[in-house]
């Protein structure tokens, strides 16, 4: 009635309500779009990915290029596969290697600026999208069939027009005021990644955006643009630039030959520009750098020196293994950013984990040790291979037998390779695997140079230095895991120093004979427990023996010394409560090595890992399997010291934070980091 049509009346025109919605619409994925460049340090930065459906949104409200997103939805996926595979063939050891062209790792930083990468990937389907909003060469009644000559214009307009603007535009972006506020961002990456090519700050992007979209605007031009030319294009310009930046040669020699180098670039072409800066400026044709005069002298020599090179010979290899399902994530071919970070799991990780399982399997029955990364220490040459055998598989006992071959086999593979020294993580060198490593070298031929290296007493080692920093000879020590290797000797060494020990140990046998191991007199320091509760209250404590978090906050007092050496780890979350030492992982400084995949705790080194390289630059020449050598155990840190290795300690201050050595310090800062620890302790 009445009422109805004052409200019709006072209802603003459909038009009016359509035009709000798509301002609106535009004004989000704006203001997603700025997010995206604002670094994936900011809370908001995985909110980038929102553009996708944003993008989906604005199309159907502005009735808008709505026909184009099925083969942008295609090209799209196409393009992170393209950036996949070639992310998993620079980390494939056995491929890249031969193939490399900077010897050198990524620092981890570079890998989370580099996180950006796909912001071009995000914005090429809004940029169609606006492009269809405000002209009408992409209108649906103009699209026609896909055809080879589509497929002609459509290059031509990427070599004809893209290239020499690239050119002129890159050149322009080494200009220094340029370069210090657009350009550097990109050439931060010196040792370039697969995905390098596609990180830029965002006024960069948008110019990138609007130069690589004549290969698309000029067929539309011509009235032979097909949707077809999305998925081709997209695919054929991720190839290109990750050959650019993949730092591995995927060009062969013979596509150099005559004319073709005028047109086609390598990936050491390119690789020296992140190098040399001022040459070798043009996208993928060579030609205008010719034209320029801006072609580096040394171009043709270096690619073909990395095609000829062989691969470094290694001094030592860490022999690891997968932690939990969620660890086969944290490899560097699916994600070179997860593997500089500790194996936690992460929300999106859940649903994943069937197909982990599935991955599991299929790593165990199908898959070799493989290498995930080489890196120098000092100059020493190093690696870490991984046993593609996730944890749980070593505790089920129809499994022990076929893991030992496979350890076995991988130090047979080290040796024919001329590896020195191979050491073992964790589970590798477990008692009911190989007893320590001992069975291993019962079982190497004679005519093996190899030497085979457990690093318990580096480990022990580390805990006792800890033990002597924090504790005095009057302290009593509860020890957790006091029978294993590592428990047993630095047992004897407390109880010979004067501390009483209270070992925790349901094993009456193995007591005895590490009191009667002690000596008469030491001996009578070690004091066995039964059960953890015997312990609440006591104030220093050895953890070598996993412990939940809850034990951990029940039987020890908030500000008490816990020195540990388990795996996994105490929780940071929990260590900050405590006066902490990580006993089995050590501090070292970053100019020592090219080191960037995170064994286990973050921005340090597995002391069995340390131990394998001081080895290796020591040349002991000898096996350290089986029991640890009480005597041995205070010059191995020592030895540590004298290599840049440091304790790694957290401690609570007043604030509830934790102050910890930086494992980007010289020995001189670890030093100086690990002295004013020490002064917060007393």
């Amino acid at each position: 009635g009445f009422w109805g049509g004052v409200l019709r009346a006072m209802s603003p025109p459909q038009s009016m309500l359509d035009m709000f919605k798509g301002a609106s619409s535009l004004l989000v994925l704006f203001l997603l779009t700025v997010n995206m460049f604002r670094g994936a340090g900011s809370a908001l930065w995985w909110n980038r990915y929102m553009v996708y459906p944003m993008t989906y949104v604005v199309a159907m409200q502005l009735g808008r290029g709505e026909h184009l997103l099925p083969s942008l939805a295609v090209g799209t996926l196409l393009r992170y596969i393209v950036n996949l595979l070639f992310t998993i063939l620079s980390k494939l050891d056995w491929f890249a290697e031969p193939r490399r062209i900077n010897r050198a790792n990524p620092p981890a930083d570079q890998h989370e600026r580099e996180l950006d990468w796909d912001g071009p990937v995000i914005l090429s389907p809004v940029a169609f999208v606006l492009v269809d909003a405000v002209t009408p060469l992409l209108r649906e009644e103009t699209v026609v069939p896909l055809s080879w000559w589509g497929i002609l214009v459509m290059f031509l307009g990427h070599y004809l027009i893209t290239e020499p603007i690239y050119y002129a535009f890159h050149r322009i972006l080494h200009l220094p005021n340029v370069y210090k506020a657009s350009h550097s961002h990109h050439h931060a990456s010196t040792v370039t990644e697969a995905i390098s090519g596609t990180s830029h700050p965002m006024a960069e992007t948008f110019g990138y955006l609007a130069n690589f979209s004549f290969p698309f605007l000029l067929p539309a031009w011509l009235g032979v643009f097909s949707y077809g030319l999305v998925p081709i294009y997209f695919v054929f310009f991720d190839v290109l630039n990750c050959v650019g930046h993949c730092n591995f040669e995927a060009i062969p020699p013979w596509m150099q030959l005559g004319p073709m180098k005028y047109f086609v670039y390598t990936s050491a072409y390119h690789s020296l520009h992140h190098t040399k800066y001022k040459f070798n400026y043009c996208l993928f044709c060579p030609i205008w750098d010719y034209l320029g005069g801006t072609v580096h002298p040394t171009t043709d020599e270096l690619h073909g020196q990395v095609l000829a090179q062989k691969p470094r010979r290694l001094d030592a290899v860490f022999l690891a293994h997968a932690h939990g399902l969620h660890s086969m994530l944290h490899l560097p071919w699916f994600s070179p950013y997860l593997a500089t970070h500790q194996h936690e799991v992460r929300w999106w990780m859940k649903p994943l984990q069937p197909f982990n399982f599935i991955w599991a399997l299929f790593c165990r029955y199908f898959i070799d040790t493989t290498c995930i990364q080489r890196y120098q220490f000092r100059g020493t040459e190093c690696a870490t291979w991984c046993l593609p055998v996730t944890a749980h598989f070593y505790f089920m006992r129809s499994q022990r037998e076929a893991i030992f071959e496979m350890i076995l086999k991988a130090v047979r593979d080290a040796d024919d390779a001329g590896v020195r020294y191979l050491g073992l993580a964790h589970l590798n060198k477990a008692e009911w695997i190989n007893h320590g490593g001992c069975d291993i070298v019962s079982r190497l031929e004679e005519h093996r140079k190899i030497r085979v290296v457990h690093g318990n007493t580096l480990t022990a080692a580390t805990v006792w230095q800890a033990l002597r920093q924090y504790t005095e000879p009057q302290d009593e020590v509860v020890f957790a895991g006091s029978t294993s290797k590592i428990g047993r000797a630095l047992c004897i060494l407390l109880a010979r120093r004067g501390n009483i020990v209270h070992m925790i140990t349901g094993c009456q046998e193995r007591f005895e004979k590490i009191r009667a191991d002690a000596g008469e007199e030491a001996g009578k320091k070690l004091v066995r427990m039964k059960t953890y509760e015997e312990g609440k209250g006591r104030r220093h404590w050895v953890i070598g023996k996993q412990m939940s978090d809850e034990s951990i906050k029940e039987l020890i007092p908030p500000g008490s010394l816990i020195v540990d050496f388990a795996v996994p780890h105490v929780p940071q979350e929990v260590a900050t409560a405590y006066r902490y030492v990580n006993g089995a992982a050590l501090n070292y400084s970053r100019r020592d090595t090219d080191l960037t995949f995170c064994h286990d705790v973050p921005n340090t080194m597995p002391a069995c890992l340390a131990a394998t390289i001081i080895h290796a630059r020591e040349d002991r020449g000898e096996h350290e399997v089986g029991e640890i050598e009480v005597e041995d155990v205070e010059g191995w840190w020592d030895r540590a010291v004298k290599n840049g290795f440091s304790l790694s300690c957290i401690e609570p201050n007043q604030a509830g934070r934790c102050i910890a050595p930086s494992a980007g310090g010289s020995g001189s800062d670890s030093g100086k980091a690990e002295a004013g620890v020490r002064a917060k302790l007393a």
